[in-house]
C-alpha cells in the first residue's frame, strides 16, 4: 500500500473549500470521477480529477525499473500514471491535506511513498532516474524574475540525480501565443499574462530565459517539447525535430476556462507563426528534459487520445528512428493496445495489406511509411481526376467487404431502429477506422494502419459512409458527394448514418463526462470581437486624452 510520511511536515495551513470538495470526491468515488466531472463545473475539480492530464507524461519512455521523484503532486493527477510507468515513485508535497488525499487516491499502489514537506528538509539517500516538476518550477522564486533562486534549486537537485538521470519541467511560456491573445496569467490572473511586466506567486520564462537558467545550473543537455494546447491538457507533443505543419486546426482543441479577456483564438495565428519559424519561441507551454548526459527520450512527437474511455487513452508516438509507436497512457489502456494488435492481425489474415507492425515492450510498433495518406492524396486531386478517384474508392469498398465474414441480416445493429432501410451486406466485425486518414496509398495499393476501433454486426455501407463522410470536403472539390454516395448505395441512408456516427463519436469522446472542457474550448468569437472593440475604444480615448494636453 502507498505510505504517507509526515516527519518533515511544516505548520498546517487552512484548507481551501474547493480542496475539501476534491478530497470528498476522491474519498467517495473510489477511482471513478465521472459523476463529479459531469456535475461540478469548476476548473479546479476538472484539473485534479480528469484522465486528460495523463497525456503530459504517459507517452514518455521512462527507463526500466525507474526511480521517480515527483515534486509537488497536488492531488496526484499524474501520480498513479507514474506508478504504472516506474519501479517506484517518491512524492514530495508541501500540503499535508493534499498529500493525505493523494495517498487515499492511490492507496493500492505498493510502489508509492508520499512525503510531506520540502526537499531541503528530507535527507533522501537514494538517487532518482527521473525528477518530475509539473507546474512547480515557476514558483521557486516566489514570483521573482531573477534567475538566481531557480539556478540554485536546479543545482541542488543534481545531488539527487542518478548519473544518467533527468529532470522534466512543465511550465507555461512567458511569450506563449495564448497570452498575446489575451489569456490570463495562471498566477496573477492578469490578462495577457506577464507581457505587461507583472507577476504573481509564480514567474514564467521564455525559451531563451529557461535555456540560460538551466545552462547556468549545469544542465549541459536540454530537449524542449512543445505540448499543445498547453501542458495542463495536452493533445499534441512537438519538438524541434518534429515541428507542426501550417494547418493544425483539425488536430487539437484550444481551450480557456477564463475566456473573458480573450481577444483572439490561437488557431487564427498559428499558420503565420509556423510559416515564420516562430513556433518554438511562441508555443504556449514547454516540457523540458534536462540532463547531464546526452541521453534523451527517443520520442520526437506525439498525438494524445486522452478524452476516450480509459481502455483507449493511447499515445501515438513518432520516434527518432522513423517508427511509430502506440503506447498506453495508463494501465487500463493496455487493453486498447491488445485490441489494436488483434485487429491488425485479423485484417492481415484476411488478405488486407497493412503497415508492418509488432508488439514490443508494451507498445504497438509500426513502420513509418514515406507515403501520402489517402486523405492527403484526395486533397491534391482535381475534377479531371474523377474517374481515378472512383477507382480508388471502389478498391476501398472491395477491401471493406473483404475485411470480415458476413453476418446474418437480422443481426444488423441498426435494424431495430430502421427496419425498412436497404442495409446490404452486414459484417460480423466492421473496422470503422478504414477511412482515408488511416490508409496509405501507393499507386494501386491501399495500405491500412490504426485499425483499433470496431463495431459488431455492422453494415458494410456504414463503413463506406464513414470513408466518404470524413473526406466530404476534399471529395466535393472533385465531384458531387451525392453522386459518390449514390454509387455506393448510401445516399438514402446518409442522414440515418450521420446521426448514428454523431451519437457514436459523442459516446467515444465522452462528451457527457468532459462537457466542461468542450465548453471551455467553445470560445465565443463575438465576445472576443467585443473585447477587441473595447481595446480600440480605450486606445482611442487614450490618444484623444494625449492630444488634449
Amino acid at each position: 500500500m502507498a505510505e504517507l510520511h509526515t516527519s518533515f511536515s511544516g505548520p498546517l495551513k487552512k484548507v481551501p473549500q474547493v480542496d475539501q470538495v476534491i478530497d470528498k470526491y476522491i474519498t467517495q468515488s473510489r477511482g471513478n470521477y465521472d459523476e463529479a466531472l459531469v456535475t461540478d463545473d469548476r476548473w479546479e475539480v476538472f484539473y485534479q480529477l480528469s484522465d486528460m492530464r495523463t497525456g503530459l507524461l504517459g507517452w514518455y519512455d521512462f527507463p526500466k525499473n525507474a526511480q521517480v521523484l515527483e515534486l509537488g503532486c497536488e492531488f496526484g493527477a499524474l501520480t498513479g500514471m507514474l506508478c504504472d510507468k516506474a519501479a517506484h515513485v517518491t512524492v514530495v508535497e508541501h500540503s499535508m491535506f493534499r498529500a493525505h488525499t493523494t495517498v487515499k487516491r492511490w492507496q493500492d499502489r505498493d510502489n508509492l511513498d508520499v512525503y510531506v514537506g520540502s526537499m531541503f528538509d528530507i535527507p533522501f539517500r537514494r538517487k532518482f532516474d527521473v525528477i518530475v516538476m509539473v507546474d512547480s518550477f515557476a514558483g521557486l522564486g516566489n514570483g521573482s524574475p531573477e534567475h538566481t533562486p531557480y539556478v540554485e534549486y536546479m543545482r541542488f537537485l543534481q545531488d539527487f540525480l542518478a548519473p544518467q538521470g533527468k529532470v522534466l519541467i512543465a511550465i507555461d511560456n512567458r511569450l506563449g501565443l495564448k497570452f498575446f491573445c489575451g489569456a490570463r496569467d495562471p498566477y496573477s490572473g492578469e490578462p495577457f499574462g506577464e507581457l505587461g511586466g507583472g507577476t504573481g506567486r509564480g514567474c514564467l520564462f521564455s525559451k531563451k530565459e529557461l535555456e540560460s537558467i538551466l545552462r547556468e545550473a549545469g544542465f549541459t543537455y536540454r530537449k524542449f517539447y512543445y505540448p499543445l494546447p498547453d501542458f495542463r491538457i495536452p493533445q499534441l507533443i512537438f519538438t524541434d525535430d518534429y515541428l507542426p505543419k501550417r494547418d493544425i486546426s483539425d488536430n487539437f482543441v484550444p481551450y480557456d476556462h477564463e475566456p473573458d479577456t480573450r481577444v483572439l483564438s490561437e488557431l487564427r495565428l498559428y499558420p503565420d507563426i509556423i510559416d515564420n519559424g516562430m513556433f518554438p519561441m511562441m508555443a504556449n507551454s514547454f516540457l523540458v528534459e534536462c540532463a547531464m548526459q546526452e541521453d534523451f527520450s527517443q520520442v520526437i512527437g506525439a498525438t494524445l487520445a486522452t478524452d476516450r474511455a480509459p481502455a483507449y487513452n493511447i499515445a501515438t508516438c513518432i520516434m527518432k528512428d522513423g517508427s511509430v509507436v502506440k503506447r498506453p497512457l495508463t494501465a487500463a489502456a493496455k487493453q486498447g493496445i491488445r485490441e489494436l494488435d488483434e485487429n491488425m492481425r485479423m485484417l492481415r489474415e484476411r488478405g488486407i495489406e497493412t503497415v508492418p507492425f509488432e508488439l514490443r515492450d508494451g507498445g504497438f510498433v509500426m513502420k513509418r511509411m514515406e507515403l501520402p495518406t489517402l486523405s492527403e492524396w484526395l486533397t491534391q486531386r482535381t475534377p479531371e481526376d474523377g474517374e481515378l478517384v472512383m477507382q480508388v474508392l471502389n478498391r476501398l469498398w472491395a477491401a471493406i467487404l473483404q475485411s470480415s465474414p458476413p453476418a446474418f441480416d437480422e443481426d444488423n445493429f441498426l435494424l431495430p431502429q430502421y427496419p425498412a432501410a436497404d442495409w446490404g451486406v452486414i459484417l460480423k466485425k466492421a473496422y470503422i477506422n478504414m477511412v482515408p486518414e488511416n490508409i496509405f496509398i501507393d499507386g494501386s495499393r491501399l495500405i491500412f494502419f490504426n485499425q483499433g476501433l470496431t463495431r459488431e454486426n455492422c453494415p458494410a455501407k456504414y463503413q463506406m459512409f464513414l470513408a466518404v463522410y470524413e473526406s466530404a470536403d476534399a471529395l466535393e472539390q472533385i465531384m458531387p458527394v451525392k453522386e459518390i454516395a449514390k454509387s455506393f448505395g448510401i445516399e438514402a441512408l446518409w442522414d440515418i448514418m450521420a446521426m448514428e456516427e454523431q451519437s457514436f463519436v459523442s459516446e467515444r469522446r465522452r462528451y457527457d463526462v468532459y462537457h466542461m472542457f468542450y465548453n471551455w474550448a467553445d470560445m465565443d468569437p463575438t465576445d472576443m470581437m467585443k473585447n477587441r472593440q473595447l481595446l480600440k475604444i480605450m486606445g482611442g480615448d487614450g490618444m484623444r486624452a494625449g492630444n488634449s494636453d
